[in-house]
């Protein structure tokens, strides 16, 4: 893991990690000023919401990771070895979609329309993250000879050093920040149901996931070809058409 400031011990400042709360404290700005937080009335509730979420975040993103590497993880202790690495983005999603609505549900906030609201700055929060990826060498891409492509060569990274690859990582990052773009330009001013957003984002970083992940180094794949995180990101495409159309149906009903 590629360390930016080594503080004492275990303990140290990844590139990885910075990139992530560099984006999520962009996240939760952007968040606060759009008018649907004001309409939301999150003030009380807003940094309580993101700790939930953070938690299941990691949580669903440590289960993913080591449900599909399972090799790696050596004793039950390894798993809350965080500063160690290993992460799925898709397992993160899923347990925040899954897990969040439980505790809105405690402190009356409506669920669709907050996940509404995060689906727009999601995409820019996972794109940033990337990026710390592509620091630290994980989620690494398949050898190549295209110009593009990036060599290891720092024993820190997790990827395979002197090997010229994808950098999908990048290509990751660059996608999400479409993705992005899209959900605050067009998706904000399109999708007038509620569930939409939240449907069209968790179809397109499903979709994005499933098309990169042809190009990733780092995946365990069957007869198919098809990895599980692959098979999820099919599942989470499946479950947004049908939240899609639902949200479509309810308000004609």
């Amino acid at each position: 893991m590629h360390t930016l400031l080594h503080i004492y011990g275990p303990f140290a400042i990844h590139s990885y990690g910075f990139m992530i709360a560099l984006g999520l404290l962009l996240f939760m700005f952007l968040t606060r000023r759009d008018p649907r937080y004001t309409t939301l009335k999150l003030d009380a509730h807003f940094s309580m919401i993101i700790a939930v979420g953070i938690i299941a975040a990691i949580l669903g993103g440590r289960l993913l990771f080591f449900a599909s590497y399972p090799d790696q993880i050596e004793s039950v202790m390894q798993f809350f070895a965080f500063h160690e690495g290993g992460f799925s983005i898709l397992g993160a999603i899923s347990a925040v979609v899954i897990a969040l609505p439980f505790y809105l549900k405690t402190i009356g906030v409506p669920i669709i329309p907050l996940l509404d609201l995060f689906a727009i700055y999601g995409p820019l929060l996972q794109s940033i993250s990337r990026i710390g990826c592509f620091l630290a060498g994980c989620c690494y891409g398949l050898p190549t000879a295209q110009p593009w492509g990036i060599i290891y060569t720092d024993a820190t990274t997790v990827a395979p050093l002197n090997v010229c690859m994808h950098p999908t990582q990048l290509y990751s990052a660059a996608l999400l920040m479409l993705i992005f773009a899209f959900q605050y330009f067009i998706g904000r001013s399109i999708f007038k149901h509620t569930g939409q957003l939240l449907s069209s984002y968790l179809f397109l970083v499903a979709a994005e996931r499933f098309i990169v992940d042809f190009w990733r180094g780092d995946r365990i794949v069957d007869g198919l070809h098809i990895s599980i995180n692959q098979y999820v990101a099919l599942a989470i495409m499946a479950a947004a058409c049908i939240g899609f159309l639902a949200s479509r149906m309810a308000r004609k009903s």
